[in-house]
């Protein structure tokens, strides 16, 4: 992705995660945005939490998010993983992958509120 492409909160990225140390993300994969787009805009990193493969076990746990349709636009079923919350140069970006849906940005503040022990907004 260029450095002229926008980035925004709640977007869906590939990011290339990799090196990798211990239980971090690995591999090239999709990522949430969660950093806000002033930062977005003006920074050279991208805060991101990452996504796994969907399954009810993950979905139903308080720190992740069901991104599956039409939560948001990505094909494959994902839950997004607030309790890896991840800063990436943005070098790492490789393309855009989806979109959340404005439900489902807030479904991902509220899980990031509970991993953050922050209250809820």
């Amino acid at each position: 992705m260029s450095d002229s492409e926008a980035i925004g909160r709640g977007d869906i990225l590939w990011v290339n995660c990799d090196p990798a140390v211990g239980v971090e993300p690995r591999k090239t994969r999709t990522c949430v945005v969660v950093s806000n787009d002033i930062a977005n805009r003006f920074g050279a990193a991208v805060t991101v939490v990452p996504t796994q493969r969907y399954n009810a076990e993950r979905a139903s746990r308080a720190y992740m998010v069901d991104l599956r349709r039409p939560r948001s636009t990505l094909k494959e079923d994902r839950v997004a993983n607030a309790s890896m919350i991840m800063t990436y140069d943005r070098r790492r970006v490789v393309r855009r992958a989806g979109r959340l849906g404005a439900d489902t940005r807030k479904a991902l503040d509220r899980a990031l509120a509970i991993h953050l022990g922050l209250t809820p907004p």
